[in-house]
Formats: structure tokens, C-alpha cells, sequence
């Protein structure tokens, strides 16, 4: 269990992408991995949402509970560790509200729809803010174009994925991935000494 806490962003990512895998096997029509986003698996009035709701909840609870549990210990920096926090949060309270149907017509609420995705732009502005922050004080060479490398990469494929009407789907798949190599092989590397 401590392995699992002190792992936790590994745990996370894991777990979240585990279950994304699971949902696309309960997709329904008009579902399209390729035009619809990760959060449409969990859209109101969709019958399995569920399923993505908890990967959303699990993903950001884990993470909170890892990064308070690293800060309690003294193990972290909380200027460094705040961004992921909030970004933790943010896809909790994401999983929490739905966005709207993928079906036009149904009738959805629409202020849940408006917390999902302010919650997830929020997601989207605190991680990459953390990047931001885990290049500026990072001391190796490397590592900081590493950081500063996927601040661009998300950045870019942010604006994709608000121009663009086609693939979205695709294009948020492509922005997790990196995200999540990014989170699972970088994040907790910073030099210590640099902060």
C-alpha cells in the first residue's frame, strides 16, 4: 500500500487509462474515439458513464492524496506541487459533473456541463502552469527542456483541440498520452537542490 502512495502518480495514470480502455469497450453509437473526447464517455444520459466518472474521481483523488501525503512528509515543495493539486481537483470535480449529451436533442443540464469543463480548462491551465514551473527551477539541462518541451507540446495541442472541430477526439488522445509520459516519467524528478 505505501508503494502504491509513494507511486501515486504511476497509480494514477494506470488506473485512469485502464479504465478509458474499459469504457471504449461499452461505446455506444454515435461514439467515436476519433471525433468524440475522453469526457463524452462520461456525458449525461449516457448509460455507462459511470465508468469514466470513476476514472475521473480516481485519477484526481489519487493524486491529491499522494501529493498531500508527500507534502505532510516533507518530501515536496508546495510552490512545485500546488499546480498538481489544483490540476488533481479539477479532474475530480470534472468527474463529479458531466458535460453535455453527445445525441443532440436531450435534454441535459447545462450548468453541470459548464463546471465540467471550466473544471477541466482549469485541469488543463494548472498542469501546465506546473510544467512551467518544474522548467524554471529545474537546474539540469535535460530535464528542463524535457519540461519545457511538453509545456509547449500540451500548449500546442490545446489550441488543436479548440480550433479544430474534426479528429478532436484524436487529438486529446494524443495530448493525454504525452501528458501522462510526461506525469508518470518526470514529474517528482526535479533536483531538489534547484527549488
Amino acid at each position: 500500500m505505501t508503494e502504491l502512495i509513494t507511486k501515486y502518480n504511476w497509480t494514477s495514470v494506470g488506473l485512469f487509462v485502464g479504465i478509458i480502455i474499459i469504457a471504449h469497450f461499452f461505446t455506444t453509437n454515435p461514439y467515436d474515439w476519433r471525433a468524440n473526447t475522453i469526457s463524452e464517455l462520461a456525458s449525461q444520459n449516457y448509460q455507462y458513464r459511470w465508468i469514466m466518472k470513476i476514472g475521473f474521481i480516481l485519477f484526481g483523488g489519487i493524486l491529491i492524496v499522494g501529493i498531500i501525503n508527500k507534502l505532510i512528509n516533507g518530501n515536496g515543495k508546495l510552490l512545485i506541487e500546488l499546480p498538481f493539486l489544483i490540476y488533481g481537483l479539477a479532474i475530480l470535480i470534472s468527474g463529479l459533473y458531466s458535460t453535455k449529451p453527445i445525441v443532440e436533442g436531450i435534454e441535459y443540464s447545462e450548468l453541470e456541463s459548464k463546471i465540467h469543463s471550466y473544471s477541466a480548462q482549469i485541469a488543463g491551465m494548472a498542469f501546465s502552469i506546473g510544467l512551467l514551473i518544474y522548467g524554471f527551477t529545474e537546474t539540469n539541462k535535460n530535464l528542463k527542456i524535457i519540461h519545457f518541451s511538453t509545456f509547449v507540446f500540451v500548449i500546442g495541442f490545446s489550441a488543436l483541440f479548440g480550433i479544430l472541430d474534426s479528429n478532436v477526439g484524436v487529438i486529446q488522445r494524443v495530448m493525454y498520452l504525452g501528458s501522462f509520459v510526461w506525469l508518470t516519467l518526470f514529474y517528482n524528478q526535479i533536483n531538489e537542490a534547484s527549488v
